[in-house]
């Protein structure tokens, strides 16, 4: 997140005195502020989801089945199927 960003928007949320006192104190160790920390870690929470939602991880069966499909040459007409599928998705 670029350090000159315009903060241009608000997002309010209730929680226990619990909590705000457990983020408080996190904040407070690392020499920040309630707001920088809440947003630091929300951030990178966000980031962490996203990139496991695009990564796609294989069993060793899958990878050697998927590695051995490449090595055919000519695609069949189930990769044909699953590339117009993609490019569908990737238009949208």
């Amino acid at each position: 997140m670029p350090a000159q960003a315009t903060k241009d928007t608000t997002i309010n949320f209730r929680t226990t005195s619990e909590t705000k006192n457990w983020i408080d104190r996190a904040a407070s160790l690392l020499g920040t502020d309630r707001t920088n920390f809440i947003v630091q870690t929300m951030v990178e929470r966000a980031m962490e989801v996203v990139e496991k939602h695009n990564t796609v991880t294989l069993s060793d069966r899958d990878r050697d089945a998927f590695l051995e499909l490449l090595k055919e040459n000519t695609p069949n007409e189930e990769l044909r199927d699953a590339a117009r599928a993609r490019r569908e998705l990737l238009d949208d």
